[in-house]
């Protein structure tokens, strides 16, 4: 089976291989970051990258391992699954961690455009750090079999243009939070609980002893509320009149408990 995913890009799953083809550039930056991201998965023992098997860069073709079994943060939360809290938790905790340990080779040390940078005399828990970039509840994953939690696709997300490896700490939280939100199904949105969903998940990146980042998420705010408004436009523009009025109704009423809980939220 083959998805596009861009043009001139595509994923193809054969048998035990996700196989990528694309930009040699980026394909090589993901590479990078996958080999790195799962020795720190395993030395931390909090979460698991599929192997990169093969990656030729005259091709522009990525080989990685294919995991069976695998299912989203996001699946679990829509189906209620007892588990999701604690894996909500456990996702914060692998970020934590990929954010003190990340760290990439500076010819592909590549940042996010300078609005989203934080100064570069922050300190502490505003610095900026090597990030994975489209870190969100589509890409962060149960494997049942085993009942690792498994992180997947460490390109960054297209909105900020593939390759970011480095930035401030809060985009992968904010992004992970604000599609958490959006994640609600249909008419679900009533009585989606993205608020204790994003609570337990922001509890385990903020360690004991670790500093505060009640502050910086406030600061960042603004910045992920703009992104956040244009994908939901975006994605409106996409569909049917009457499906597009119903989508941004529904979007709306989440992107405002989203902005309304980080304005008041405190660890």
């Amino acid at each position: 089976m083959t998805v596009d995913v861009q043009r001139k890009s595509s994923i193809e799953f054969a048998g035990e291989i996700v196989r990528k083809v694309g930009d040699p550039s980026l394909l090589a930056v993901e590479a990078t970051k996958t080999v790195r991201a799962g020795e720190i998965g395993r030395e931390s023992g909090l979460f698991y990258v599929p192997k990169v098997l093969d990656f030729d860069r005259n091709k522009g073709v990525l080989e990685l391992e294919r995991l069976n079994g695998l299912e989203t943060l996001l699946e679990l939360a829509i189906n209620k699954d007892a588990r999701i809290l604690e894996l909500m938790n456990r996702a914060g905790r692998a970020l934590a961690v990929i954010h003190e340990q990340l760290v990439l080779p500076d010819k592909i040390k590549y940042q996010l455009q300078p609005d989203w940078m934080a100064p570069d005399s922050s300190s502490g828990a505003d610095k900026n750090v090597f990030i994975h970039g489209d870190f969100a509840s589509v890409n962060v994953c149960l494997h049942e079999a085993s009942g690792r939690l498994v992180i997947l696709d460490w390109s960054a997300a297209p909105i900020v243009g593939r390759n970011p490896t480095f930035g401030s700490r809060y985009f992968d939280i904010l992004w992970f939070v604000a599609c958490v939100f959006r994640g609600a199904p249909g008419m679900r949105f009533l009585n989606w609980d993205a608020e204790g969903m994003a609570d337990v998940f922001l509890r385990g990146y903020v360690r004991p002893g670790s500093q505060n980042i009640s502050d910086g998420i406030r600061n960042y705010l603004p910045k992920i509320c703009r992104l956040q408004r244009q994908k939901i436009w975006f994605l409106a523009s996409r569909k049917p009149l009457l499906r597009a009025t119903a989508y941004l109704c529904s979007r709306m009423f989440l992107y405002a408990r989203f902005c309304r809980f980080l304005r008041n939220y405190n660890l």
